[in-house]
């Protein structure tokens, strides 16, 4: 049994939905999708030793109890010749243990039990749970050891604590059975069973996750009366979910997990259409009706009365205008005074400076051609030693100091004419600016008149019953518009998302590899089912099609029914039929990964002779030679379908009308 390579499934979904490669991938791992093939997982179940006590009340063996039963390779039976006899309670209790809670153990049975013991392992590690009777309800210890002996010796009371762990203690009746789920799906190495439920008198509904409970309905088989070929619950991924368990299809786990995870993002994006479209056909009327009314709004605005012969948007955009531009003069005026306050200052400065020059030319002047006698302050008469140096070598007779360069030397002839011209160049440069600023300045008076004007004449406006008509028409057109622009023009339909064209592609890619590769072995099933069920007497069965969904078409005397409309007792032995072809081609095929366990209660209550339970029993005995590991657990009201056909240490028995514990 082969199948495509995840590159070239790949590929064909990619074609199939018209997309890329890359997208593909990206789809699906953002939909934690995998194409690779999981080889069948290694499960193995097998349940040990179950012991309990307590008391029996208001019935007509009341007293205390104590039982232990042990179970191995094969088939055990528990018989009585009555029912109600306590066979289904050792059913329940198994169940309760294994799947975190019973399926139908009855209230008043359940009151009697002090303790309950179930010792069992999974895939080969010794397991046990304990429930015990509280005040609330039960409490749950689930161990662990290393030894199956070792663990019974713990429970007996005669092995240390340490030989043994304990993975959860003191779980309430609720904890205990989600630990049990999640620690079962995670030990055999399962996924939850998901399918789109939809909800009661509604087109809509939503992905359901069903998890360790649902798939024991492939482990305790339902009764014969049940219309489904496996499990508890209805709904219609579990009994392809379970039919994989037994027997291992590549990428149908895959397959089915898409068929549910299509239906959830094509009803969310039908349901996105569905409301644009609603959305868009509830205001077409409104949205026509806004259209028109602004239409009409330019209409009303001229036939509104005007008291001036300009309106008042033409005086406000005038002021608005005016405003701006007295502005930007202002800010003219502004910088030509600065500049002519520059001019002025240069002026100044340059006077100033010329002046100067001016005085301190004509101090030298004077003070050079002075000659003194005499020192200025002490009044003493200078030596005449002094006057010859002062001629010879230029030094002052006052302050024996050189004098100066005289202007001759320093070539400054021209500096009193150059100052002159720059003196003239700034006072120039200040009436220019003066003209310039002032200049500037009428404008700004003349346009602030014309700005007050028109704010006059606005405020004039503002008190006419037209400015009150026009802003209420402005602010209901503005409301009306802001309504337009919320509304969709039109309904169109979204098309479907690359998400789910990649999901739907590759469930039908899927659909189609799948069934290639589960054909071969549906023809072995097949095969297998109808020798079976012949074998089982059922009458004139011609041809039973086992399908890939888990269902069944069944022919017999030429109709071809559904597995729900043959008789009871036919289901029963269809279901043991089914169950056998599917350990036995899971096997030989080597794709098996049922956990090996079974429990089947009262066969013989619907429809089905002694002759036909023992055919059953025998046939589910002998599959230990051929499937090492297998257990089957059954309750039978029938002893002559039990006894001669089973071995003696199989059986679990009380003849004498009694309880069986």
């Amino acid at each position: 049994m082969s199948v495509p390579s995840p590159s070239e499934l790949t590929e064909k979904i990619a074609s199939k939905a018209g997309v890329d490669v890359d997208v593909v991938g990206t789809v699906l791992k953002a939909n934690a999708v995998s194409l690779v093939p999981v080889p069948p997982a290694q499960r193995r179940l097998d349940v040990r030793r179950l012991s309990f006590s307590g008391e029996r009340s208001r019935t007509q063996w009341d007293g205390p109890f104590k039982a232990v039963f042990e179970f191995s390779d094969g088939v055990t039976a528990l018989i009585t010749n009555e029912n109600l006899r306590g066979k289904s309670s050792v059913l329940e209790l198994i169940t309760w243990a294994l799947r975190g809670s019973p399926r139908n153990l009855r209230a008043d049975v359940r009151l009697w039990f002090e303790r309950i013991v179930l010792e069992y392992s999974v895939n080969g590690v010794p397991m046990a749970v304990v429930l015990t009777k509280a005040e609330t309800g039960f409490v749950a210890d689930i161990l662990r050891a290393s030894d199956p002996d070792v663990l019974s010796a713990f429970l007996a009371g005669e092995a240390p604590i340490d030989s043994v762990s304990y993975i959860k203690t003191g779980l309430s009746e609720a904890e205990f059975k989600e630990q049990q789920d999640q620690l079962m799906l995670t030990l055999l190495s399962l996924e939850p069973i998901t399918n789109f439920q939809k909800r009661p008198n509604s087109d809509q509904g939503a992905a359901q996750d069903n998890t360790w409970p649902a798939y024991f309905g492939g482990i305790y088989l339902p009764r014969a009366g049940s219309e489904i070929l496996f499990g508890d619950v209805v709904f219609a991924a579990l009994p392809a979910r379970i039919l994989q368990l037994f027997c291992n299809v590549p990428l149908m786990s895959t397959q089915i997990r898409l068929a549910t995870l299509g239906k959830v993002v094509r009803q969310d994006e039908t349901n996105q259409n569905r409301r644009l479209t609603e959305d868009a056909a509830a205001r077409a009327g409104e949205r026509e009706a806004l259209v028109a009314e602004l239409a009409d709004f330019e209409t009303k605005f001229a036939a509104l009365p005007s008291e001036g012969d300009r309106t008042y948007e033409v005086v406000a955009a005038e002021l608005r205008e005016a405003e701006l531009r007295l502005d930007e003069l202002a800010a003219v005026s502004r910088s030509a005074s600065a500049t002519f306050d520059e001019a002025k200052a240069a002026r100044q400065a340059e006077e100033l400076r010329a002046n100067g020059d001016r005085e301190t030319e004509l101090a030298e002047l004077l003070f050079q051609g002075l000659n003194p006698k005499h020192c200025p302050r002490c009044e003493q008469k200078f030596e005449k030693a002094r006057a010859v140096r002062e001629e010879s070598d230029h030094e002052c007779s006052v302050c024996t100091k050189p004098f100066p360069p005289t202007g001759a030397d320093t070539g400054d002839e021209g500096e009193p004419e150059d100052a002159g011209d720059a003196l003239e160049a700034v006072k120039e440069a200040e009436e220019a600016a003066s003209i310039s600023a002032e200049a500037a300045a009428d404008d700004v008076t003349e346009m602030r008149r014309t700005v007050e004007r028109l704010a006059r004449e606005l405020a004039s406006a503002s008190r006419a019953d037209e400015f009150t008509n026009r802003l209420a028409l402005r602010l209901e057109e503005a409301r009306l518009k802001g309504r337009l622009e919320s509304m969709p023009e039109r309904g169109e339909e979204l098309p479907p998302s690359e998400s789910l064209l990649v999901i739907e592609a590759a469930n039908q890619v899927l659909t189609a590899v799948t069934g290639d590769a589960a054909k071969e072995m549906f023809v072995d099933l097949n095969a297998e089912i109808l020798a079976l069920g012949r074998k089982f007497n059922i009458t004139n069965l011609e041809k039973v099609d086992l399908q890939r969904n888990g269902g069944m078409q069944v022919t017999t005397a030429g109709a071809e029914v559904p597995f729900r409309k043959v008789s009871g007792g036919e289901r029963l032995r269809l279901r043991v039929a089914v169950i056998i072809a599917l350990l036995r081609v899971g096997a030989r095929s080597g794709v098996g990964s049922h956990p090996g366990l079974i429990l089947l209660d009262s066969p013989g209550s619907d429809e089905l002779t002694v002759h036909d339970e023992a055919t059953l029993l025998e046939e589910l005995d002998s599959l230990k030679d051929e499937l090492p590991g297998l257990q089957v657990v059954i309750a039978s009201a029938e002893p002559a379908a039990v006894v001669d056909h089973l071995p003696t240490d199989s059986i679990y028995s009380n003849l004498e009308g009694g309880p069986l514990w």
